[in-house]
């Protein structure tokens, strides 16, 4: 039995084509504490508590507004190296954790 297709062309509302392009190109900025010391610790013990609690993330997102120019080198590297993104990111996120490490045992 063949498969009836639906011949007629659609109408596109353009306008609300660019309306979602132009919410998706929004950034929303989270807002800065003022001190990031008086901040930062009651946070530490909120989030390792919470994290005892529940299986770690499968995935994360990563907010690249003020990193943009690490954004690019790792384009860069990725295709000049033809790595995968997700196989660049978590090397360098390897490496990078190995740094603040060994700086720590010092």
């Amino acid at each position: 039995m063949a498969i009836a297709r639906n011949k007629k062309p659609a109408d596109v509302d353009q306008a609300a084509i660019a309306a979602f392009g132009a919410a998706a190109e929004v950034r929303v900025e989270a807002p800065r504490p003022e001190t990031q010391a008086a901040v930062a610790a009651p946070q530490r013990s909120a989030r390792r508590a919470k994290a005892s609690d529940e299986a770690p993330p499968q995935a994360s997102l990563v907010r690249w507004a003020d990193e943009e120019e690490l954004r690019d080198r790792l384009i860069a590297y990725r295709l000049a190296e033809r790595y995968t993104m997700q196989d660049l990111m978590v090397k360098a996120l390897q490496l990078g954790m190995d740094q603040i490490e060994a700086d720590g045992r010092r």
